[in-house]
């Protein structure tokens, strides 16, 4: 009896069914109260934006302590989110937006692939450093001299670009009239004797 319980310990155990091509895969299982349903969200009903309504900037909602607050539903949360003056942090000047390390940030990104040339800024002006509302001047201030700058290398190339096909068209011209010239002083007929 006991070479028996042995043997039988260690014999292969065989899968009911499975085969051995299941090594390593997990047989999933719905609860019976979903078996064959497919789970969703909770829907709710679609209710239209107010007329003249903002959202928040994402870059506001980029920090974790704001976007907590602004989905926890506690009283205090409420009480917090009722306080905040959130229209101050709204900037309707592309590439100035609030940043999250508390202060304005400027973007800018443009490229010239014509003429090899890329502008990328990415600065902050903090409120420790300059405050709430001077720190939004200057970033919207600098936000449209950096466009301002782009402007005028753009008229700067374009005067640079039509003079150089000027010349260009002024060496053609030149060249197709000395070809013209040589042409007509060749004798018309070649002979070899």
């Amino acid at each position: 009896m006991w070479a028996i319980r042995s043997l039988r310990a260690f014999a292969p155990a065989v899968d009911a069914g499975l085969g051995a091509r299941c090594f390593g895969t997990k047989r999933v299982r719905q609860r019976r109260r979903s078996r064959g349903r497919i789970i969703q969200l909770k829907e709710t009903h679609y209710e239209p934006k107010p007329e003249g309504y903002q959202p928040l900037p994402l870059s506001l909602l980029a920090s974790g302590p704001i976007r907590r607050v602004l989905a926890t539903r506690t009283v205090e949360a409420k009480r917090l989110v009722g306080v905040i003056d959130w229209e101050r942090y709204k900037c309707n000047v592309k590439g100035v937006r609030w940043h999250a390390v508390g202060g304005w940030r400027v973007t800018f990104d443009r490229k010239d692939h014509y003429h090899n040339f890329f502008v990328r800024c990415s600065c902050y002006f903090r409120v420790a450093i300059y405050g709430f509302e001077r720190g939004k001047e200057l970033a919207i201030a600098y936000r449209k001299r950096l466009e301002a700058e782009w402007d005028e290398q753009q008229r700067i190339w374009a005067e640079l670009d039509a003079k150089r096909e000027a010349e260009r068209l002024k060496r053609r011209a030149r060249a197709e009239s000395e070809k013209a010239k040589s042409s007509d002083s060749a004798p018309s007929e070649i002979s070899i004797f």
